[in-house]
């Protein structure tokens, strides 16, 4: 079950932005009078009425005191509003308390073993999960040209020192990934990814192209290609392509790297 947590948690912020904005205007509103304006339409005019209660009754607002009317309405507009969100906010932060995604999967993984045996979960444990992801896209699968020539943390060899530090960096975060797994084009052609990784809290497989020497320009040229490929079939830079550049002039930033990871792969 994908984990709707930060979700919750930024409409939570913005339920609270926009209570504080609701208390503003109730502020600019203060000694807004309270009586409550009453609107009917007669032969397509809209007219306004100061209702001053039963023993008040109602006085027609002329158009030099529209002024009035306006900020009135208005005032019942916000304390709606206000009310509203305040009920919002509190219904909220009861449910993320009570939020936890993996209730379901934690009753199977709270069985005795011989239990688990006669049992098939009807919600994938997050280990079954990225077993099964990895053996979807098992990596290593280009041996052309050669063997790699620098050995990432997990022992596996890669072509570059910045292939290395991407493998680690993602590594270090716990993300699930392989290198260089098989890409099947919409054409049937096939080419080989420096990565494909697994954010866990959504569940979304993202495709990872590094590119190096992109001032140098045949090798420009066969990545725009092969971005191009990527977008023929599906896959966006930004979306569900990760890129990652690097030059003779600008060198390789690690920083880059771990904020690309932050933003899609947590």
């Amino acid at each position: 079950m994908e984990n709707y947590l930060s979700q919750l948690e930024k409409q939570l912020d913005e339920i609270k932005q926009l209570l504080r904005q609701s208390e503003r205007n109730l502020k600019k509103l203060k000694g807004t009078p309270k009586e409550h304006i009453n609107v009917s339409t007669r032969k397509g005019y809209t007219q306004y009425y100061l209702n001053k209660g039963k023993k008040g009754g109602k006085k027609y607002v002329s158009v030099a005191d529209s002024r009035i009317a306006t900020k009135i309405i208005q005032r019942e507009y916000e304390l709606s509003v206000n009310k509203k969100l305040i009920e919002m906010e509190k219904r909220l932060e009861k449910f993320i308390k009570n939020y936890d995604v993996d209730d379901i999967a934690n009753l199977y993984l709270k069985l005795p073993e011989g239990r688990k045996r006669c049992v098939v979960p009807i919600v994938m444990t997050e280990e079954d999960f990225i077993a099964e992801w990895r053996e979807k896209h098992p990596g290593n699968q280009n041996e052309y040209p050669e063997e790699g020539q620098f050995s990432t943390n997990r022992g596996e060899k890669v072509r570059s020192k910045s292939e290395k530090i991407i493998a680690d960096t993602l590594d270090k975060y716990g993300v699930p990934y392989e290198y260089e797994p098989l890409f099947v084009s919409n054409k049937y052609q096939s080419y080989y990814p420096d990565f494909v990784a697994l954010n866990v809290r959504t569940k979304k497989t993202y495709y990872w192209e590094h590119l190096g020497l992109v001032s140098d320009d045949d090798y420009a040229t066969k990545n725009f290609e092969k971005i191009l490929m990527y977008e023929k079939n599906g896959y966006i830079p930004g979306d569900n392509l990760i890129l990652s550049l690097e030059s003779s002039e600008y060198k390789f930033d690690v920083k880059s790297i771990e904020d690309k990871i932050k933003k899609f792969l947590l």
